[in-house]
C-alpha cells in the first residue's frame, strides 16, 4: 500500500491570488492606512508617508532573511531587548606559590599519574561530566560549581541581582 507524503509543508497556501492570507493582510493593512491618511493629511505629506507605509507592508509580507520572515526577526529582536539579560563571565585562575612549591600533589600529566591511570581517568571524567575530578590519597572528589548571586550595576545606574555562572 502506497501513501503520498506531503513535500512542501513549510509553504503557506495561496488564498487571495498569489498571496497567502498573512501576506494579503499585511499589504491590505498598509493600503488601508494609506487610504485613511489620504483624507487626513495634505497631498504631499500623504505621498511621502504612503511610500514608507506601503513599502513596510510589502517588506513584512514578502521579504525573508535566512529563510525567516521579517516579522519573526522583528519580534525576536524586540523580545531580546525587553527580556532580562544574563551576564556570564569566566573567573581567572591564579597560581599559588604553595602549589608551585609542591604543597599539593600535581594532578596533571606526570609519569606517576600515567602509570597509576589517574590522569586518563580524570581526563575522561572531566570530558564526560564537565566537572573537575580530583584524585587525592586514593579518594575521588567531584567539584561542582555552587550557585551564587551577585549585584551588578548597569550603565544606566540601575542595580540588579544576577546569577553568577563560572566556567572553568
Amino acid at each position: 500500500m502506497h501513501f503520498q507524503v506531503p513535500q512542501f509543508v513549510d509553504v503557506e497556501d495561496k488564498i487571495v491570488g498569489p498571496f497567502s492570507l498573512k501576506q494579503f493582510l499585511y499589504i491590505g493593512a498598509a493600503v488601508g492606512i494609506s487610504m485613511l491618511l489620504f483624507f487626513i493629511v495634505k497631498l504631499w505629506l500623504w505621498f511621502i508617508l504612503s511610500i514608507f507605509i506601503i513599502s513596510g507592508g510589502v517588506t513584512l509580507a514578502m521579504v525573508k532573511i535566512n529563510g525567516q520572515p521579517v516579522i519573526k526577526i522583528i519580534m525576536s529582536a524586540a523580545g531580546f531587548y525587553w527580556r532580562p539579560q544574563t551576564y556570564v563571565w569566566q573567573q581567572k585562575k591564579e597560581k599559588s606559590a604553595q602549589g608551585a612549591a609542591g604543597g599539593k600533589a600535581e594532578q596533571g600529566l606526570s609519569l606517576e599519574n600515567i602509570v597509576a591511570g589517574l590522569s586518563l581517568r580524570k581526563s575522561w571524567q572531566n570530558l564526560q561530566t564537565g566537572t573537575k575530578v580530583l584524585a587525592s590519597e586514593g579518594r575521588w572528589h567531584v567539584s561542582r560549581p555552587r550557585e551564587r548571586y551577585e549585584v551588578i550595576q548597569k550603565i544606566t545606574g540601575e542595580r540588579k541581582a544576577v546569577k553568577r555562572v563560572d566556567y572553568r
